[in-house]
């Protein structure tokens, strides 16, 4: 199995691709190229070969009782379910996390006399009175992450799920950060949209979907009979199979990477706690396997990423969308960080190329910048 640069830590914003992945993009794409709406005998060939591999990737995620509608990525899968809820519900409100990406929190902006804001607590996670008193009596849709892209915070979204079913709300889960790297049995998970992209767990870019439970939303593409007529356009059937073997890769090592990336993790602060005293850990012990967020208040994460990236580093500054700005990450924000803290967050992700060495060298790189 070909490892990535060890110095690579970003995981959080893009997994490299598995090249096992990648070459069964090419095989599938090379194979089986007509188009699967066809009704000749090549694209009723494809149409088949597309429902298999469905199958087979809902079969590992424990998805038995609807279908897998493909999109594009996160971004359009958040967007598709947000946009068809609000055209199909006129007068429905819709309650959104505060950690959610911004493929999710766009709608405050676009849609801000329809949306109310759920409010997490200090370690970034929803409290269950808290989400039974933000709901009101024509609230029609809530949006949750599984795993926060800024804090790596794991909500108990089995927990949320029950109550949204229990008052007859829907409920879209953002699963882009959990899936192929927590465990994630959507038969216990009672929701209605549970999104994903492949290209967090080893997939290809331009590969993601939408596991639906309620089709009872109004599309966001049209101009083709695709996908129940739910997404316009010719399925990226080769862009599934990839993102099939990405994940039986990422499951088949997932107890141990776990563990790997937890020791990981605790090497590099345990480095830091020796050596820095002014600085803050943003996620709760418990969270995305390898995954730390921390604020240097005396510096800017965009200065240190900088930094680290002159030694060779891959590190972010939160939200990959959010590179470029030097506006403090409205989620830190949310945890009750101050500005200054918020604008000296860095976000380091680890992943199957990170070696012991590598975080050791990290840590030295990092104490140095910051001292």
């Amino acid at each position: 199995m070909h490892l990535p640069d060890p110095k690579y830590f970003d995981y959080a914003a893009s997994s490299p691709p598995y090249a096992e992945a990648l070459s069964k993009l090419v095989e599938i794409s090379g194979s089986f190229y007509a188009n699967p709406s066809s009704i000749h005998w090549s694209g009723v060939e494809c149409h088949n070969k597309l429902i298999e591999i469905k199958n087979q990737f809902s079969d590992l995620l424990g998805f038995k009782d609807g279908r897998l509608l493909l999109c594009s990525s996160g971004t359009e899968a958040n967007n598709t379910i947000i946009e068809g809820h609000i055209k199909k519900n006129p007068d429905g409100r819709i309650l959104i996390a505060e950690d959610v990406h911004d493929c999710i929190w766009y709608a405050h902006t676009f849609y801000n006399e329809r949306v109310d804001i759920l409010k997490i607590d200090e370690s970034g996670n929803i409290n269950s009175d808290q989400l039974k008193s933000s709901l009101k009596s024509n609230t029609t849709l809530v949006c949750v992450n599984h795993v926060c892209n800024e804090t790596g915070t794991i909500q108990e979204v089995s927990s949320i799920a029950g109550i949204c079913y229990n008052r007859g709300i829907k409920l879209l889960i953002d699963g882009v950060q959990a899936i192929g790297h927590i465990p994630v049995n959507l038969d216990l998970i009672p929701c209605d949209y549970y999104t994903f992209s492949s290209h967090k767990f080893g997939g290809p870019r331009g590969s993601g979907g939408i596991f639906i439970r309620d089709n009872k939303f109004e599309p966001l593409l049209h101009g083709g009979r695709q996908e129940w007529q739910l997404r316009a356009g010719t399925e990226n059937l080769g862009g599934l199979a990839a993102s099939l073997e990405a994940l039986n890769m990422s499951l088949m090592f997932l107890e141990e990477e776990s563990i790997r990336l937890g020791i990981y993790k605790s090497l590099l602060l345990n480095s830091l706690r020796n050596k820095v005293s002014n600085y803050i850990i943003n996620s709760p012990s418990v969270c995305l396997p390898g995954f730390v967020s921390i604020s240097f208040p005396q510096l800017s994460g965009s200065e240190i990423v900088t930094g680290l990236s002159l030694s060779g580093f891959s590190v972010s500054t939160g939200s990959a969308c959010h590179a470029n700005q030097v506006e403090p990450s409205r989620i830190i924000l949310a945890l009750g960080r101050s500005r200054q803290e918020a604008i000296g967050n860095i976000r380091i992700s680890m992943g199957r190329g990170t070696t012991e060495w590598a975080v050791n060298e990290l840590s030295d790189a990092l104490i140095d910048f910051v001292k």
